[in-house]
């Protein structure tokens, strides 16, 4: 045979081979894992698998940020780039806590207190919130209008804070615990998941207040005048994360 008959049947094996791979591995008329139409979110079936947060919250200490999530009985501290401290017990970490808030705590917030970047924490069961630092509790168990699904503290002049729950938000002042009746919808430029049944929120202030919204593996990071600066999923965020999600 003609070498240049030879090197042409060559290429149409190699181009075959190719073909019948690709047909093996994605399937007939099926798009690729990690093809995605525009605003939709697919999970894989190792990001099914993943535990989503009980409570996720962020802090920062100067101009370090770090992030604090709970899952049933632990929580682990950490920034983008690893585990700081756990996965660990909260019972352990925290022995004077009431029992109720040692396991499946609905919502939790983070801010800095007095010197020494000291975490004076927020969060919320049912219908009580209990504030407390690490050396022990601050006010509470406390009575609250509405259980939350989320909630938020952070300085914006003085102690302010938000919660969400179902379909609605509120921003209060200092421990004034208030029921959310402004509709999430108001946030138009949010897709469509955002604006009901959030796991958690968190806001920042860093030059203007940026927002944090929780739901399943995603989260997005916007401001008030409608820009979203992050939509990402949590299990590549986070990747270092996933093992703890998936066992925990």
């Amino acid at each position: 045979m003609h070498q240049r008959s030879k090197g042409r049947h060559s290429r149409w094996w190699q181009l075959i081979a190719l073909l019948i791979g690709t047909v093996a591995v994605f399937g007939t008329g099926v798009l690729p894992a990690s093809a995605s139409v525009p605003g939709a979110s697919v999970l894989s079936a190792s990001t099914a698998a993943l535990r989503n947060f009980d409570a996720v919250t962020t802090v920062n200490e100067g101009t370090v940020w770090k992030h604090m999530a709970l899952i049933g009985s632990q929580y682990v501290i950490f920034n983008d780039k690893g585990i700081i401290e756990g996965p660990a017990s909260i019972q352990a970490k925290w022995p004077f806590l009431p029992e109720q808030f040692t396991h499946d705590v609905d919502s939790a917030g983070i801010y800095i207190s007095g010197s020494g970047y000291r975490w004076q924490h927020v969060w919320t069961k049912g219908n009580q919130a209990i504030v407390f630092e690490d050396g022990g509790v601050v006010s509470g168990p406390t009575t609250i209008p509405s259980p939350y699904d989320g909630i938020s503290v952070y300085i914006d002049g003085s102690v302010t804070q938000m919660a969400v729950r179902g379909e609605s938000y509120v921003i209060f002042r200092g421990g004034n615990y208030q029921i959310p009746t402004r509709p999430l919808a108001d946030l138009w430029f949010l897709p469509e998941r955002f604006k009901r049944d959030l796991d958690d929120v968190s806001l920042q202030a860093e030059g203007t207040v940026k927002w944090s919204f929780y739901k399943g593996n995603e989260r997005i990071i916007f401001d008030q005048s409608g820009r979203v600066y992050e939509l990402i999923g949590l299990d590549t965020k986070w990747w270092f994360l996933n093992n703890w999600r998936s066992t925990v």
